[in-house]
């Protein structure tokens, strides 16, 4: 009889994890891919391809949105949620792209820490000083 009583612990213990673990990642969902935005400040204008962007953000777009002329819009995207909606995260980007496939500016970002804040490499915030060439 104890026997029995310690195989049943073990098997309601084992249930009870198992059943917790399922709960636990239920609640959890993610759509798109992670991407890494540091190597947006790599981009140029005119010159960046849509495969050298994907490879300076480290993922290829969710989306690639073709125009007949060419031209194309790829979108970057990733959404994660914890809890059902109380815990999220969202992350988008989106870049143009032109008729000879290069980059040629951020249309749209979302959560993207300091995304306007380079081209090309250098630094075009406010805080940046330029001085002019010509007199």
């Amino acid at each position: 009889m104890q026997g029995f009583v310690v195989v049943a612990r073990r098997l309601f213990a084992s249930l009870f994890v198992a059943i917790a673990c399922g709960l636990g990642l239920a609640a959890c969902s993610t759509t798109g891919s992670s991407f890494d935005s540091s190597g947006l400040r790599y981009l140029v204008a005119g010159q960046t391809t849509l495969d050298e962007a994907s490879g300076l953000l480290h993922s290829a777009p969710t989306d690639t949105y073709r125009q007949q002329d060419g031209s194309a819009m790829a979108r970057w995207s990733h959404k994660a949620s914890m809890v059902t909606d109380a815990i999220y995260f969202n992350q988008e980007l989106w870049l143009a792209f032109g008729p000879d496939g290069r980059f040629q500016r951020i249309v749209k970002s979302e959560n993207i820490p300091r995304a306007n804040m380079f081209q090309g490499g250098a630094r075009v915030d406010a805080n940046a000083v330029s001085y002019p060439t010509q007199p």
